[in-house]
């Protein structure tokens, strides 16, 4: 029997199938990241398992995990970090609460473990970025690609994290 081709399954430019992508990941896979990235970030304050993460947009606990690293270059639970620590400068900028309450406030188990992941990812701690941030010479955002290259030295040199 003969397969019936997609336009997908003819080459682009370079050779390779259109459904392919420069990480290998399909237009669905990417789309099924999106996906759970757009999740992970409304539940950033309570978070979520991987499993309830991967069971959303039906994929195995292992397969999402595979395919998330593919698609961003880091695991979930990095990213997810990082985008707390990027989320939560806001609330420094803004001075209304303590470094405890924003600890809190983004799921941290305490002040001192929300110190050490801001500290890793951005280099300074949050009180000391807040005194920058205040008198005008710290980065109000840190950038997406930043925080991945953070997140993976940070992940090299903290496996129990």
């Amino acid at each position: 029997m003969e397969r019936i081709s997609s336009p997908l399954d003819e080459p682009n430019e370079i050779g390779k199938p259109r459904s392919e992508v420069a990480d290998g990941c399909s237009p669905c896979e990417h789309e099924a990241i999106e996906a759970a990235r757009a999740l992970m970030l409304s539940t950033l304050r309570y978070g979520l398992s991987i499993e309830a993460v991967a069971s959303s947009v039906q994929m195995s606990k292992r397969h999402f995990l595979r395919l998330f690293k593919r698609a961003t270059g880091t695991t979930p639970h990095n990213w997810r970090l990082g985008e707390k620590v990027r989320c939560s400068q806001l609330d420094l900028l803004n001075g209304d609460l303590s470094l405890t309450q924003i600890a809190h406030r983004y799921g941290f188990a305490d002040h001192a473990h929300y110190t050490r992941v801001f500290r890793q990812i951005v280099g300074t701690c949050p009180s000391a970025w807040r005194s920058q941030a205040a008198r005008g010479s710290a980065p109000t955002w840190i950038a997406r690609f930043e925080v991945l290259e953070l997140l993976a030295e940070y992940q090299d040199s903290n496996p129990e994290v």
